[in-house]
């Protein structure tokens, strides 16, 4: 994998696509890959595709990220879009109903409440004070995508 690496970065290739480039790597030299895909990709005339399963990687160099889901395109968003607008709140049903539903992504019935994806979490937060509005993970948006339930 580090020959793979050496190489294509070696003929100073102005895009790479890298499919699951840093799998099965040791955390001390993926993180090592990420700041040389960082510094590649902040020169303005370089560009990566990166598909990756593993979300942290895509936290620590994305700028844009598109979550393909059985084949289907779910979003495409920068990542600070997802970071900034997205959260992730507990709540009761009727309060999941009193939201706008069209701040509603999806939401998960737990045991005694209900896990709700909002997006515009920063306007929410300012109509309803008192509630938690936790910052939602690019892993914790993409499963609320895939699994999540949609208001009605």
């Amino acid at each position: 994998m580090k020959l793979e690496f050496a190489v294509a970065f070696s003929h100073d290739a102005k895009f790479l696509f890298l499919d699951e480039a840093t799998s099965g790597l040791d955390p001390v030299f993926r993180d090592e890959i990420l700041d040389l895909l960082r510094e590649f990709s902040e020169d303005e005339s370089h560009t990566i595709l990166l598909s990756s399963h593993i979300t942290s990687d895509l936290d620590k160099i994305a700028d844009y990220i598109a979550y393909l889901h059985e084949g289907r395109l779910m979003f495409m968003k920068t990542y600070d879009e997802l970071h900034e607008n997205f959260g992730i709140l507990n709540c009761s049903e009727k309060i999941m109903h009193s939201l706008n539903q069209e701040d509603i992504v999806a939401y998960r019935k737990e045991a005694y409440s209900y896990k709700v994806l909002v997006q515009n979490a920063m306007q929410i937060r300012k109509v309803f004070t008192d509630l938690e509005i936790n910052k939602a993970s690019v892993e914790d948006i993409m499963v609320f995508y895939a699994k999540g339930e949609k208001v009605c």
